[in-house]
This record gives C-alpha cells, sequence and structure tokens, in this order.
C-alpha cells in the first residue's frame, strides 16, 4: 500500500461523504458531533486494516458510487453490501482487497442495508475541523470543502501501519439477520412523562415505517399518531444527543442521528440503545421499526 491519492470519483451517488468517529467538545458552541451513522462499521472495517478505529473513510449512502484506482493500494468495504464489484467482479464487505492502478470500484444499489464505508490503509486524509474529518454539510466543515463528494474528486490514503495481505477477514460474529418489524431498544425519557399513557403504548406496541424524508440528521418515521398530555408537542429546548427520539407536532417520531442539532425543542419520548444505532443508520426507506423498552442498566 502506498500514501497520497489512490482514489479519483467518478460518480458520487445519491450521497457520499468523508467521516471518522466525530467531533467532540463543541455541542456548547452549537457545533454537532457528526460522524459516521454507523459507528459499528466505521470501526470493523477501520480495524480489518490496522487502521486507528477513528480513521475516516467514505460513508456511500444507497449506493450509484464509482470511483477509479490512481494507485496500488488495499482497500476494504464496510456496513451494508451495495453490490460493490471491481472490474465487474463481484466483491465482499470486511475483506482486504489490492487494487492496482486504473481498477474501478463500483457500488451500484443496495443488496441489504443502506451505508457502505470504503476504506484506505491509514484512512482517508483530508484537513481536519475542530479534530475531526466528519463532513458537516450544513456548517460546511470536514471532509473536501465541507461537502459531498463530486465527480473529479481525489481522495489521499494516509501511511499504513502494517503489510496487507488480499483475501484478511475479521473473525467477527455477523450480525443477526435483521426482523420484519425491525425490533429497536430504547431508554424511556427524558421526556416521557410528557406524553398520556395511550402514547406510550402507540409507541411500543405500534409499528412505524422509516419515510424518505430521513437524512444524516434525523430518521423520520410514519406510523399512528402519539398523543401527549394536553396536546403540547413544545418544551424548553434542551439538549439532545444521537438516538434522541423526538415528537413534533405532527405526532411522528424523529430519531436523531450523527448530524442532529444540538438542542431542541419536542419532547423526546425514549432514546435509542447505543448499541441498536447502527440498525437504524442501516434502515433504508419502507423499513418496519417496532420499539422495545429496555433498562439503562441492561442498555
Amino acid at each position: 500500500p502506498v500514501s497520497g491519492k489512490v482514489l479519483r470519483v467518478e460518480t458520487p451517488g445519491l450521497m457520499s461523504t468523508i467521516q471518522d468517529q466525530g467531533r467532540f467538545g463543541y455541542q456548547c458552541y452549537g457545533i454537532s458531533t457528526s460522524g459516521a451513522n454507523d459507528q459499528r462499521a466505521l470501526r470493523l472495517g477501520n480495524l480489518l486494516l490496522g487502521n486507528d478505529v477513528g480513521d475516516a473513510a467514505v460513508e456511500i449512502t444507497f449506493g450509484g458510487f464509482a470511483a477509479v484506482f490512481a494507485a496500488a493500494t488495499a482497500f476494504a468495504i464496510s456496513g451494508a453490501d451495495l453490490g460493490p464489484t471491481l472490474n465487474g467482479t463481484p466483491i465482499s464487505t470486511v475483506v482486504v482487497y489490492m487494487a492496482m492502478p486504473g481498477d474501478k470500484l463500483i457500488m451500484a444499489a443496495p443488496v441489504s442495508g443502506f451505508r457502505s464505508y470504503l476504506h484506505l490503509p491509514g484512512g482517508v486524509v483530508c484537513d481536519q475541523v475542530l479534530g475531526s474529518a466528519a463532513t458537516y454539510q450544513p456548517a460546511h466543515i470536514g471532509g473536501i470543502d465541507g461537502r459531498a463528494l463530486i465527480a473529479g474528486d481525489e481522495l489521499a490514503a494516509g501511511e499504513p501501519s502494517r503489510a496487507m495481505t488480499a483475501g484478511t477477514t475479521l473473525d467477527f460474529p455477523a450480525a443477526p439477520p435483521a426482523q420484519t418489524p425491525q425490533h429497536v431498544r430504547v431508554i424511556l425519557g427524558p421526556q416521557d412523562d410528557h406524553f398520556t399513557a395511550r402514547g406510550i403504548r402507540t409507541f411500543l406496541d405500534e409499528i412505524f415505517i422509516v419515510t424518505d424524508r430521513s437524512n444524516r440528521q434525523g430518521v423520520r418515521l410514519d406510523g399512528p399518531e402519539i398523543e401527549t398530555k394536553n396536546d403540547s408537542y413544545d418544551i424548553v429546548s434542551d439538549a439532545v444527543v444521537t438516538g434522541s427520539i423526538q415528537i413534533p407536532g405532527d405526532r411522528k417520531p424523529i430519531i436523531l442521528m450523527s448530524d442532529r442539532q444540538t438542542t431542541g425543542g419536542y419532547p423526546k419520548i425514549a432514546v435509542v440503545a447505543m448499541v441498536d444505532l447502527p440498525h437504524i443508520a442501516q434502515a433504508a426507506p419502507g423499513t418496519q421499526i417496532q420499539f422495545v423498552a429496555i433498562s439503562r442498566e441492561e442498555a
């Protein structure tokens, strides 16, 4: 593997951004953490290449991505199966591959999941803002000029930590097959007392559907309306965390994700347990979700 510019983007697909573990310590200034929506996939891919677990990778949403290697390098893909091919030959996720100059990588469309991560040795290198390479498009910071990738962008790799062997994989238990509906474990609160008993039952007993109005800031769900006391859906704004589930005035849940705002004025009925956040990150529009309440200790 070599460092320097190793990959040229031909088509970026629906949305591809450079993401790492995130930007921490600045929420008090109103700056989002950002970072990979599926942190588990980011860590696995980096471990496979011997990178630091938080190194930057390309987060590819839904597919339509094509790039050409400009130098010989190892690479790996983690997260969703977006039907990746190298020079037309199907390849797998969480396996080390060796690419030569001129080789073409394509991720066409989802076979399973919604977001893939393309990893390079030493991580994808770009200017850091406040200690992170994570792209946060609303503020135009991180990644390449704070934006999604476009055709012609050239990506540089860092210094590899070790020699790479094609075919290397991780002895890591595979994720269980997704259920229908997908069970998502939550801890009720901090404003669950804002809701009626019927509202809480609706939240836990009914099935919700991921809509196409979802993005990196929040996953919007459709389904039955969730009832509050006094028909009020506003609170004094307070802090939110990744996985917070807000119920705004349309009475439908929004699960806040990596590009979430730092505070919010809608009541939060629950928070997704961190272990299940990857399920939300990989939930394509149309995915059915049912929430399951657990204790903080279990989470």
